[in-house]
């Protein structure tokens, strides 16, 4: 299959990646602004203005002021908006074992999950590599469980799974788990493979548990489709966020 890289001067990058990733059908995506095509502003552009009414925009809530923000993170741009026209849902997996690990990919990483709010991450310097960095609050009990099942569909599942969303199938291939170093409860660290169509692009996923609040990671190269690790100051940020939070 042959991927559309032309367009605009400037902006190649950003086509093949949308292209990809829409191929993918992988919602935990869009929020990266290698994929949605944001830029610094682009969250100032999302929000109603004040003539519209107070009433427009929500009072933000306790896990939304505790999300990574524009100027946490010295050389990177974060955005929370969501792609348009992008297809929302929950992957269903092939074997029910690996559903814990196609939810993580879709709109929400579990159905316990109260709450989810989601940043999307690129540094200035190789805007191509996307991180999207989730933090979903949920009962003790429920993120302990969180944990305990994504580690028993890591086991169940490392010779592979797939997913099945608005009639695409995505295969996953070579999921191991990583050795993860951070400041919180419990960790786990993994890598996979999509693959669809004939397009594979590498994984690298982060699972924290800080109390009763899950952070997931997702790093992904869309242009050179290589691995590429979660960068550890992405989730050390994120962790101390949540801490001066009480989350």
């Amino acid at each position: 299959m042959r991927t559309k890289t032309s367009g605009p001067a400037g902006r190649p990058g950003r086509i093949r990646a949308a292209h990809l990733t829409a191929l993918l059908a992988c919602p935990l995506l869009v929020l990266t602004t290698a994929c949605s095509g944001g830029s610094d502003d682009g969250d100032a552009k999302a929000t109603p203005s004040a003539d519209r009414g107070r009433s427009a925009t929500p009072a933000a809530t306790r896990l939304e002021k505790a999300a990574l923000a524009q100027g946490d993170l010295k050389g990177y741009r974060v955005t929370s908006r969501k792609a348009e026209n992008w297809a929302s849902g929950q992957p269903k997996a092939g074997k029910s074992a690996c559903q814990p690990l196609a939810d993580i990919t879709g709109d929400k990483p579990s159905a316990k999950a109260k709450e989810t709010v989601r940043r999307g991450l690129n540094s200035h310097k190789a805007p191509y590599k996307g991180i999207t960095a989730g933090i979903s609050r949920y009962s003790g009990a429920g993120a302990r469980s969180f944990m305990r099942e994504l580690k028993s569909a890591l086991s169940a599942c490392s010779g592979g799974f797939s997913t099945t969303l608005s009639g695409r199938t995505v295969s996953y291939r070579q999921v191991r788990t990583q050795p993860t170093k951070a400041a919180g409860d419990d960790i786990v660290g993994y890598r996979t493979t999509a693959s669809a169509q004939g397009t594979k692009i590498p994984m690298s996923f982060v699972a924290v548990r800080s109390g009763s609040t899950i952070a997931l990671f997702l790093g992904v190269d869309f242009k050179g489709l290589a691995e590429f690790p979660v960068p550890r100051a992405i989730v050390d940020k994120q962790l101390e966020k949540l801490r001066k939070a009480g989350l």
